[in-house]
């Protein structure tokens, strides 16, 4: 499956209701299971990117989520891990590979280009140390560009819980200029922990980039222009949702006005808050009168 075909695919599996949310996150996990390494790559080009057409918390924002972590998987596949995805429990990380005798959990992240400012409770540096489940490392996975580039709480975790965070362009990286000998990728689930704890984006990066470049064999002009290729996509990923949200504008233009207030009532809750507010002044009511003389 290509990554332009995604979305629809996830949109066709939420509509089909023969099958349960587990079997559709199978689905998803077989999509890539058998996608060759150029297909992955391509994935790994585009990933990362929360659709705007899906609704926040929704089943489509959720079977994205585990595409997600089956791309993560296929990744580590293709570095020559042997990997799979987790998915039968809620506190445990989003995919686990094994590697000359070590075990490592990894966690993917998906973001909305439209999203407030980052926070570093998205990224739960904390809970994944805490999902390792016997595993010696940890790695977390995200976009690049969403990650703070200056200082921040998840460098600190990352190097105080040596969870090693990466992007989806250097999982790419890395498979494009795979090395030969498999043992030399230890070193980069060992970078974090090897660093003085410290909230320094600069100082991470440094030390996570100078790694993948060493394990490569590749120079920091390489990773450079890797770096650039990912940031020249990032326009046409922006204008494809940038052109969902003007669609919807004229969709809403041509909606009866009827309609268009009753969904803003929806959206503003007004009926829930009335409700709220009625049986908060109820159970007052009570409680005042229980003081009563």
């Amino acid at each position: 499956m290509k990554s332009n075909e995604v979305v629809p695919a996830i949109i066709a599996l939420c509509k089909d209701r023969s099958l349960s949310f587990p079997q559709k996150t199978a689905s998803i996990a077989g999509w890539l299971t058998t996608c060759p390494v150029a297909t992955v790559l391509e994935h790994l080009d585009d990933a990362g990117i929360i659709p705007e057409c899906f609704g926040h918390d929704s089943t489509e924002e959720k079977l994205f989520a585990k595409y997600c972590d089956a791309l993560l998987a296929a990744a580590w596949a293709a570095m020559g891990l042997e990997s799979e995805v987790i998915t039968k429990r809620a506190d445990a990380a989003d995919a686990i590979g094994k590697l000359h005798g070590y075990t490592i959990v990894g966690d993917a992240k998906a973001f909305r280009l439209s999203r407030t400012a980052k926070n570093q409770k998205d990224f739960k540096i904390e809970a994944l140390d805490k999902w390792r489940k016997g595993a010696e490392y940890a790695c977390l996975v995200a976009p690049l560009y969403q990650f703070p580039n200056s200082n921040s709480q998840i460098y600190l975790q990352a190097s105080r819980y040596n969870v090693t965070i990466l992007s989806y362009t250097h999982l790419a990286f890395l498979i494009r200029h795979k090395p030969t000998d498999l043992h030399r990728l230890k070193p980069l689930w060992e970078a974090a922990g090897s660093l003085e704890p410290s909230k320094s984006a600069t100082a991470y990066w440094t030390k996570v980039d100078a790694t993948v470049c060493e394990i490569t064999g590749m120079t920091m002009a390489d990773w450079n222009s890797a770096v650039q290729a990912a940031a020249d996509r990032l326009p046409s990923q922006a204008a494809e949702h940038i052109g969902f949200w003007e669609q919807e504008k004229i969709r809403i233009k041509s909606l009866p006005h009827e309609t268009v207030t009753t969904a803003l009532i929806k959206a503003l809750k007004i009926d829930s808050k009335i409700a709220l507010i009625k049986k908060n002044f109820r159970e007052a009511k009570k409680a005042t009168e229980t003081h009563e003389m």
